[in-house]
């Protein structure tokens, strides 16, 4: 029997250990944190209830998909429930837009637009469909395991079908003019860490992901996602050991042979690293990584979490709130790399849904986006978290209506770049690879590593962005990459 071991418990790792047990391979999975998760965690502060990481479920069917796999049903105690308003959409000009995947609901959002932007946004649609479906059929479950993959004929034509050599911000134009609805589309980019003006188009197809097959939420929190894989790793025989930090990937020759954790050590014929693709290089060459600059980081989050203690009215589940210059907030993030004094604001309202959350109240999870810090910078900019907090807060009590609440925060916490990246491992709190360019949103390093026989990453080619279940997908597609390198080994071997 092959012995495997997975480093990190994020949703990546944890797919991969389960269709790996469900194969017969006897799996470790090995966590430095005390709870699995990686970037979806709870956090419970009082009575109140708030989702840590990825707050937005899509494609459900990849979770069933996880299940059925691994030969089993879907756990009963995991629960997705649709939402009717996908996000709730502010604007200066005092215009309120929701988003939904209902068509009808979705006509009647669009009656104040011109008909030219109208019938745009229904072409739109149409198209995203279209990459998505090819995505789907030809992109999303590719197994990028040497270069000539990235150039087999079958994926170039793909490849080539879903606009890979244009903006997302000027794929947008050719469907609608109207600022508000380029600001809403646009923002798509963020989810995989990116500026709509150097992502390519092709990832415009999250729009068909959130438009057509809507988005969810999961009864309880997101955590139970996490529980119910762990249930589900457990069952089939994955051992797991959490606050286990790896300190080194072990070799002979150019074969992985294991890792060591302290003075433990665990034998492997293959390892898989749900980590940072730069932390693993750092375990592989047992050697402190040089320090990362600026420019090599990517994209990070500053997040509150306010108890409050009254109910906005006017806020759905998912709220954003632009500001005048939208287009201002890409440039301050992405190429000079500060925090922008125009963001976009969100915010995850999830007692809308689940009032249990936070009991005869609010539990608002206040994000933005900010550029990642290496460790050097961090310490400083730790000090300027309260007043950017207060920036906040200013804006949404003068801006957005949400009256009075300094004074109705009962409890709070803050996060940022240098949180993150005690809590997700990832350099400089960077919750997303440095997409900044097509060549390295396209040609990202392969999902094997090609220096020693037996390492695997779940980092994955970029058709699988951000979210939950396509870090799902990310871990089928390295588990069934692992069997296929096998089955070839055991081939190799037989016609000797």
């Amino acid at each position: 029997m092959k012995k495997g071991v997975v480093i990190g418990g994020g949703i990546s790792g944890l797919v991969a250990a389960i269709h790996l047990a469900a194969r017969g391979y006897e799996i470790n999975l090995l966590e430095k944190q005390e709870k699995l998760g990686g970037k979806i965690q709870e956090v419970r502060l009082g009575k109140y209830q708030f989702d840590f990481g990825p707050s937005n479920i899509t494609l459900p069917w990849v979770f069933e998909r996880v299940f059925r796999e691994a030969g089993q049903k879907i756990d009963p105690a995991l629960r997705l429930i649709p939402l009717a308003v996908n996000s709730r959409n502010f604007f200066n000009n005092g215009t309120v837009i929701d988003l939904t995947a209902d068509p009808d609901y979705m006509s009647e959002q669009l009656a104040g637009f011109s008909p030219e932007n109208r019938q745009g946004f229904l072409d739109y649609l149409t198209e995203v469909q279209r990459m998505y479906e090819i995505a789907e059929d030809h992109l999303f479950e590719h197994l990028w395991v040497e270069w000539s993959d990235v150039f087999s004929p079958r994926y170039l034509k793909a490849f080539m079908s879903v606009h890979p050599f244009q903006s997302m911000d000027s794929f947008h134009r050719r469907y609608f003019d109207d600022p508000r609805l380029l600001a809403i589309m646009n923002r798509f980019a963020t989810y995989v860490g990116a500026s709509p003006y150097q992502l390519p188009a092709t990832l415009s197809l999250i729009g068909y992901m959130e438009l057509v097959q809507g988005v969810y939420y999961i009864e309880g929190g997101n955590y139970r996602l996490i529980e119910a894989f762990e249930r589900l790793a457990v069952s089939l025989g994955v051992r797991i050991y959490t606050g286990c930090k790896v300190d080194e990937i072990m070799i002979k020759g150019e074969q992985v042979t294991g890792v060591r954790s302290g003075m433990d050590s665990w034998e492997a014929d293959f390892i898989v690293s749900n980590a940072d693709v730069r932390t693993t290089q750092e375990l592989l060459l047992s050697e402190k990584r040089k320090p990362e600059t600026q420019d090599s980081l990517g994209v990070s989050s500053f997040l509150c979490l306010f108890g409050v203690k009254r109910v906005y009215p006017h806020l759905h589940h998912h709220n954003l709130f632009f500001p005048q210059d939208v287009g201002r907030q890409y440039i301050d993030i992405f190429e000079q790399k500060e925090w922008s004094l125009s963001p976009t604001i969100y915010i995850c309202n999830s007692a809308f849904s689940e009032p249990d959350r936070a009991v005869n109240g609010s539990n608002l999870s206040v994000l933005i986006h900010v550029p990642a810090v290496h460790e050097q910078r961090q310490e400083d900019l730790a000090a300027k978290y309260g007043e950017y907090r207060n920036h906040l807060i200013y804006w949404l009590e003068n801006n957005w209506g949400l009256s009075g609440l300094s004074e109705e925060i009962e409890v709070e916490k803050v996060y940022g770049p240098a949180e993150i990246e005690q809590i997700c491992g990832a350099p400089g709190g960077s919750l997303y690879d440095p997409v900044s360019c097509h060549r390295r949103t396209f040609f990202r390093p392969v999902m094997k590593e090609r220096k020693v026989k037996g390492l695997y990453y779940t980092s994955g080619p970029p058709f699988l962005c951000g979210g939950a279940a396509m870090a799902a997908l990310r871990g089928l597609n390295i588990a069934q990459m692992i069997q296929l390198d096998h089955e070839r080994e055991l081939q190799k071997r037989a016609g000797k």
